[in-house]
């Protein structure tokens, strides 16, 4: 079977990115190893960039009564007086971006492709990846598929990315993240996160009464939290926001996973390109990681409208260096955030809080923030 280009993975980014590039006029195939149609129970954040996209592949008219616009974010620490203020009216936006479940957008997403002529494999793995003459070959548990070009949109433990002899960074954030929905009367349109002394907790509105929550733990003290009843957990969750969330009640199960940083060495090599997690994941305090991922979508579709599949060499080299620095900084600044709310000597406590309220009044800073948050 003989393709233009073969995606390896059916999420967000991989089923946008086919959309995309067959609207383009390629022949395109999904190769996923899920046996049925993926359906996520995460909520995810959306910055106006991504909507754009969405937008621009026929799909946001679709999903966007099941998006929730916020219009302001709350940071602070909860140790201080620390607090930084983003709205959507100080950056002259009609919302700041949006929540929704990221099944919402998978299925919709899936839905356009036979009105795109986007072959699927449902339930097969890829074994291995060749080379030869102007094509690859990818070779997958049930059958062989060429193309002239490969992406692995195949998540953090990437198939693509191991058979391509791709390196990369991998360490832990030492955190377990515990997901959960609330319902509650005081989400406001608003983003609330604060930094307490064990890790960053975070509750994003999903509708008007209803929010999920991200408690990202330290590993030395999240098995407590994992093993607490609902009741227990809730208190400490309100315990923490305070006056900031009114009633509070949960309504769905808890769910866990440990956090964990990976950085590709290098985005494309050899005519296959890594989108998504399988080139970078980071810690999830800031809800950039989606957005990250369809920012390479968008980078990785516009160089091959422009240069066609010919120049695989000028697209490769052009992705890399368009790409692996934002993603590398946008890192470097969730470490920084992470590291620096995590100490505990009062200096640094001092020192962080201070910084926080200088930001939240010097207007440039704050628009690089805000810039960072909306337009990724």
């Amino acid at each position: 079977m003989d393709f233009d280009i073969l995606i390896i993975g059916s999420g967000v980014v991989g089923s946008g990115l086919a959309i995309k590039v067959s609207k383009l006029g390629y022949k395109v195939a999904i190769v996923d190893s899920k046996e049925s149609l993926p359906n996520s129970f995460r909520h995810l954040s959306l910055n106006q960039k991504s909507k754009a996209f969405l937008n621009e592949i026929d799909t946001w008219e679709r999903i966007k009564n099941s998006a929730f616009a916020y219009k302001q974010i709350k940071v602070w620490d909860q140790e201080g007086t620390g607090f930084i203020d983003f709205n959507a009216k100080e950056a002259k936006l009609p919302n700041l971006g949006y929540i929704i479940r990221e099944g919402e957008i998978q299925k919709n997403l899936i839905d356009q492709f036979e009105e795109n002529n986007i072959e699927n494999f449902w339930g097969e793995t890829v074994e291995k990846i060749n080379h030869f003459n102007d094509k690859i070959s990818c070779e997958t548990n049930k059958k062989s598929i060429t193309a002239k070009l490969i992406v692995g949109c195949d998540g953090m433990n990437s198939k693509v990315r191991e058979l391509s002899k791709i390196d990369f960074r991998s360490w832990s954030y030492n955190q377990t993240a515990i997901v959960a929905n609330f319902k509650t009367d005081a989400n406001d349109s608003c983003i609330k996160q604060t930094f307490t002394s064990i890790g960053p907790l975070a509750l994003l509105p999903i509708s008007d009464c209803e929010s999920t929550l991200i408690w990202s733990i330290d590993d030395d003290v999240s098995y407590k939290f994992i093993s607490m009843s609902d009741e227990d957990f809730t208190e400490e969750v309100v315990n923490k926001f305070g006056e900031h969330i009114g009633k509070f009640e949960m309504t769905s199960k808890r769910q866990s996973f440990s956090l964990n940083h990976l950085s590709a060495k290098t985005f494309s090599k050899d005519g296959v390109f890594l989108v998504g997690d399988s080139a970078h994941h980071i810690h999830p305090l800031a809800g950039l990681g989606l957005n990250a991922g369809i920012g390479d979508v968008v980078c990785l579709a516009n160089l091959i409208k422009e240069n066609g599949l010919e120049d695989l060499e000028k697209i490769s080299s052009t992705y890399n260096r368009k790409r692996i620095p934002i993603n590398l900084g946008l890192a470097a600044s969730m470490e920084a955030f992470k590291r620096g709310f995590g100490q505990k000597n009062i200096w640094v406590k001092l020192f962080r809080n201070t910084a926080f309220n200088i930001a939240n009044k010097m207007s440039p800073l704050k628009k690089k923030f805000m810039e960072l948050a909306t337009e990724l």
